[in-house]
């Protein structure tokens, strides 16, 4: 059951059978914030790509997560931070608990020809909890209404699948295929209100 967001920057969920209140904000990200949006991101991995019947195993998610603390890795990171905004081409917003835990964050990015959700990730211990709408909203609020916005999601992953179909995504007929070389995904798109 979605418990719903009683207000801006606080969440309620449910917890077992104890309802919580969290005061979460979503801000932008900063270079100071990589090490912990690294740590927040490989969890997220961890928590959703291992599936034995996909070929996915956890041995390998695991090492592919290990390679991003590479400090060229993390470097890269800090500079997609610096080049990101309002209006421009690449957005990076995270979502932190009262703590300044980093519980949730996205990276969306455009280019001439095409607008990607890139990143939506949220700490598993929120899902259901409206923190993923609320980023969610913010990439919607961010990009180009008259153009597309597309995205790619785990072909098994089904709880992703729905939670863009919400948002009037639509899943491409044939479009499976696998990145990394590993995990299958497919791509789902939002037509732009000009399509």
């Amino acid at each position: 059951m979605r418990i719903p967001v009683t207000k801006k920057g606080f969440f309620c969920f449910k917890k077992g059978d104890v309802m919580k209140q969290a005061k979460l904000t979503i801000r932008d990200a900063t270079e100071a914030d990589v090490e912990a949006i690294v740590a927040m991101h490989d969890q997220s991995w961890l928590d959703t790509y291992p599936n034995d019947a996909a070929g996915v195993s956890r041995e390998w998610v695991k090492e592919r997560v290990g390679k991003w603390q590479d400090p060229e890795k993390l470097e890269a990171r800090r500079a997609q931070i610096r080049q990101s905004g309002q209006g421009k081409a690449m957005i990076y917003r995270i979502a932190e608990d009262e703590r300044g835990k980093v519980v949730g964050f996205i990276n969306p990015h455009r280019d001439e020809k095409t607008q990607r959700v890139g990143a939506v990730y949220v700490d598993k211990q929120y899902h259901g909890a409206g923190l993923a709408q609320n980023l969610m909203d913010e990439i919607i609020a961010w990009a180009d209404p008259h153009r597309s916005l597309e995205l790619e999601v785990a072909s098994y992953n089904e709880r992703a699948k729905a939670f863009y179909r919400k948002y009037n995504f639509k899943e491409i007929e044939h479009s499976e295929h696998t990145v990394h070389e590993v995990i299958p995904v497919v791509t789902m798109i939002r037509k732009g209100d000009k399509q």
